[in-house]
């Protein structure tokens, strides 16, 4: 096992060793040793005061240590255990989305006054196995940057609480269309690394995505991620294009858009897979010109600019299509 963290603690006025391997905690003193394993089914509480962590409960046991060796052992941890006791943390300080078994708040760190997005999740409303599953694959996403970051879980009696970054706001459809581009890329290389990592979501939509402050777009959505090693790979190109629809300003089928810039239209037929003899394979999206011109020479002017909405470091086109424009070649 590869150990991470080791100090010296206190339990009951007589002092331990505490090591930090990767799947468990080890205490001992002398030849006792007592063995925690790290999963989400931990509970443990964090004794907090202004001056920062003095302690820490890990099934009935007190555990004092020096506050440095804490922060570094609850940094290893958080997002890996459950932890008790939220509102000694947290203050509520906006309600943005109620709905009956989820409710989403932001949230202020009550000492280093830092906003975050809390989810409330009703614990008799969901398979709470699948909503452990769900958080470790948030966890193991960590790395990505089209996933939101998870910082710590709680739990009450009834919820499982899942602090995460706070994002700025949803996609919405007021786009032209090399954002929308742009945003079709990320999205090919957040399935990339579904699929690279066994992991299979049922569905996700545009109400899914949202913005970060730098502009990333995030699959935020997690509740319905379970790993497999049969990935259905045409649901998710459907799923992009099903977005896409929308992106564009409309909720009818693909048969019925009007003309989209860069072969737009063939690109989406592709994705929504209509029949066997006209279907996409992650290689054909990324080929195809849709996504190909993003980065390739045009007949229009192009630099290389952070763009104003998405920030991304792409080659981005300035073009004179907008929806009003490109919606006019068919009449």
């Amino acid at each position: 096992m590869l150990t991470i963290l080791q100090f010296p603690c206190w339990i009951l006025k007589v002092q331990h060793s505490l090591t930090l391997f990767d799947e468990r905690i080890e205490i001992t003193r002398n030849n006792l040793v007592f063995k925690i394993d790290i999963h989400l089914k931990i509970k443990m509480r964090w004794e907090i005061s202004a001056s920062g962590i003095q302690s820490v409960n890990i099934q009935d046991l007190m555990i004092q240590a020096n506050q440095e060796d804490l922060n570094q052992l609850k940094q290893h941890l958080d997002g890996r255990v459950s932890y008790l006791g939220i509102q000694n943390y947290y203050e509520t300080i906006e309600l943005l989305s109620d709905k009956k078994n989820c409710k989403i708040c932001k949230v202020e760190d009550r000492f280093t006054k830092v906003k975050l997005c809390c989810r409330s999740l009703r614990k008799d409303a969901y398979n709470q196995e699948q909503l452990y599953q769900s958080i470790i694959i948030l966890y193991k996403l960590q790395q990505h940057k089209y996933f939101p970051k998870l910082y710590e879980v709680y739990e009450s009696k009834a919820h499982i609480y899942i602090v995460m970054e706070l994002m700025n706001h949803h996609l919405n459809v007021d786009l032209i269309h090399e954002e929308i581009q742009i945003i079709t890329l990320d999205l090919l290389k957040t399935i990339k690394i579904l699929i690279d990592n066994n992991i299979q979501y049922s569905k996700f939509k545009l109400s899914d995505l949202m913005m970060d402050k730098r502009g990333n777009i995030k699959l935020i959505s997690f509740c319905h991620a379970s790993r497999s090693k049969d990935i259905d790979l045409d649901n998710y190109l459907a799923n992009i294009g099903q977005i896409l629809i929308q992106l564009y300003g409309f909720k009818d089928s693909y048969t019925s858009l009007p003309y989209i810039p860069d072969k737009g239209n063939e690109f989406i037929v592709g994705l929504m897979n209509p029949n066997l003899d006209y279907r996409f394979t992650f290689e054909d999206a990324m080929r195809h010109e849709y996504i190909q011109s993003i980065f390739g020479e045009t007949n229009i002017p192009v630099k290389f600019t952070y763009n104003p909405k998405l920030i991304t470091g792409v080659t981005e086109a300035i073009s004179q299509y907008t929806k009003s424009s490109y919606y006019q070649k068919i009449k």
